[in-house]
């Protein structure tokens, strides 16, 4: 008997030798590496892109046009969506979604996530509808700089309506440590019902009605292209340079933004839901989202002369002369409708 105890605690000893010699899986660090890599360079990106746009447009007094106050107010928007997120959502997700801050922070920081996200979507409609408005019907009365800053008003204040219930609900779980959802019951009919509504509102709404405004503008462009012969070729130009910006624009909104929407509607019909921002499958949906902060201003320098000007201004350190050339696209688009 004492001989098989003693083998018993041999094979034990040796066993738990075997588990203590065992290193981590390796593919676990390199994971984290590429997450903070990524990360990282996304931060970087979309901190100095939206900056430059902010500051090109406040420096030169020919870019202050109604496009151009729309792309300051979605880079201003990308801008306070990369501080907010990267820097105080790594912490979290380390910590294994246990909230490392103050509790009132909850209430702040997740709602101000989504406000900034759907500024974008709100002013990316704005866009759509001042093109179309300009395009299709030149004739009407357009949208002035006054106008395009009280659009831009009520786009912040829609987006603080839509996420006010959001502040109300979340909370830190003293039992878990989590920053959670405590809606009232029936807690997930709750749960649901304001995760469609900022599907709907985000993007299953706006962005369909965004892209059948660029059809009629494409169609308008391509009638007035074949009619009006007599149309100054560089303002047709100037106007399809725009055109196609924008749809860019949307479509990188819309291609980055739908992962985030699919798996936070798959989390509440088919998880309990008390910590998604540490759900994997959130965060690499959040990339998505990140990515898109970041390629915003990088499609504004492609298909915006004055941007890509400054730009190079800016590398070479020196001031770009304000004389000698014509508007660029979105500037003379303004002017003329």
């Amino acid at each position: 008997m004492s001989a098989l105890n003693a083998t018993i605690g041999e094979t034990i000893a040796q066993s738990n030798q075997s588990i203590q010699i065992c290193p981590p899986p390796r593919h676990e660090l390199v994971v984290k590496i590429l997450k903070y890599f990524i990360f990282g360079a996304i931060f970087a990106v979309s901190l100095s892109g939206n900056c430059f746009v902010c500051w090109v447009v406040w420096k030169r007094l020919r870019m202050r046009t109604v496009m151009n106050y729309y792309l300051v107010n979605l880079a201003a928007a990308d801008l306070a969506f990369t501080l907010i997120c990267i820097p105080f959502d790594l912490p979290v997700q380390e910590k294994s979604c246990i909230w490392p801050y103050f509790g009132a922070l909850c209430k702040i920081l997740f709602p101000l996530q989504t406000l900034c996200a759907s500024a974008s979507v709100f002013t990316l409609t704005a866009i759509g509808y001042s093109r179309y408005r300009a395009i299709v019907h030149p004739l009407k009365t357009q949208i002035g700089l006054a106008d395009a800053k009280k659009s831009i008003y009520l786009i912040w204040l829609a987006s603080l309506v839509l996420v006010f219930p959001y502040v109300l609900v979340l909370r830190v779980n003293p039992l878990t440590g989590y920053c959670e959802e405590g809606w009232p019951e029936p807690k997930q009919t709750y749960s649901r019902i304001y995760s469609f509504t900022i599907f709907f509102a985000d993007y299953a709404i706006p962005l369909p009605v965004v892209f059948v405004s660029y059809l009629k503008i494409c169609r308008e462009l391509r009638l007035n292209g074949d009619r009006v012969p007599v149309a100054q070729p560089d303002q047709i130009k100037d106007s399809e340079k725009v055109l196609k910006m924008s749809i860019v624009i949307t479509i990188v909104f819309a291609v980055c933004a739908l992962p985030n929407h699919i798996a936070w509607l798959v989390l509440d019909f088919f998880s309990d839901n008390k910590c998604a921002q540490c759900n994997t499958w959130v965060i690499l949906a959040n990339m998505f989202v990140f990515a898109n902060s970041a390629a915003d201003p990088i499609v504004y320098t492609v298909f915006n002369r004055r941007y890509r000007d400054e730009f190079k201004s800016l590398l070479n350190c020196q001031e770009l002369e304000m004389g000698g050339h014509n508007e660029n696209a979105v500037d003379l688009d303004d002017r003329v409708v």
